[in-house]
């Protein structure tokens, strides 16, 4: 059976950490709310632990136990603009955090979001009460975001491709965010939409995002797509035959 707990990723005292570094894999599963790294915006939604001190815990957490660690991140927050998110993402991807949920901010009645003068008016006043704009972000700014956490849920949170994702980010100076965001872009582009988009159609799009990188790569990226079990043989053999030309 799989333990669930919610923690706080700054109140890791070192009875605590000892004790969960002593649990065997696939037992913890650890909910650890993040919600932005930007230090100005966790003042401004009363997140006043220091960002280091985040990050530190959930290094601890991926590195030193045997647990499946999930994080959250929330976007339109106020104060945080596009660039700080993406920022915010990516350092959560590189200490490898299982998943990493991404949600939209949501003005739930009653809750102290609501009070912040910089964000009044600024929720749908029907549910789920969705931000449709924030100092720093507009309603279309907004929208590509949703669009990449929808992206992002889909072929990460749910392992569809396991292996072939990942190589995205293979390079250290590369963004996680912005070839997640570049690859959205271009669905969204060829189908107008990405709900309601085929795996077949995003392993392709994926494949050649891959492909496209340098020549040395293409045979790592094949095998890892093969390995997804996505696509059919005879397509990834049309897609080396033209990575090769």
């Amino acid at each position: 059976d799989t333990l669930h707990l919610e923690l706080s990723p700054v109140r890791l005292g070192e009875g605590l950490r000892e004790r969960l570094a002593r649990f065997p894999p696939n037992i913890l599963h650890l909910e650890v709310g993040v919600q932005t790294l930007n230090a100005a915006t966790a003042s401004r939604i009363g997140r006043r632990e220091p960002r280091g001190e985040v990050l530190e815990a959930l290094q601890f957490l991926t590195r030193e136990t045997q647990a499946d660690v999930h994080a959250d991140l929330i976007f339109g927050l106020p104060g945080e603009d596009a660039a700080s998110f993406a920022a915010g993402f990516d350092r959560l991807v590189r200490l490898g955090i299982g998943e990493i949920q991404v949600n939209r901010l949501k003005g739930l009645p009653g809750t102290p979001i609501l009070r912040l003068p910089e964000l009044a008016g600024a929720f749908n006043p029907v549910p789920p009460y969705e931000v449709l704009r924030t100092d720093a972000l507009s309603f279309d700014a907004l929208m590509r975001l949703q669009r990449f956490a929808l992206v992002w849920d889909r072929l990460h949170n749910r392992g569809r491709f396991r292996h072939a994702l990942p190589l995205l980010w293979a390079d250290p100076e590369t963004s996680p965010f912005a070839v997640i965001d570049h690859l959205t872009r271009t669905v969204h582009h060829a189908c107008g939409r990405v709900h309601a988009v085929g795996l077949a159609d995003w392993a392709l799009a994926l494949a050649r995002q891959l492909l496209h990188g340098p020549a040395e790569r293409h045979a790592g990226a094949l095998a890892a797509l093969s390995r997804d079990a996505v696509l059919p043989r005879d397509v990834l053999s049309q897609l080396a035959a033209q990575a090769s030309r």
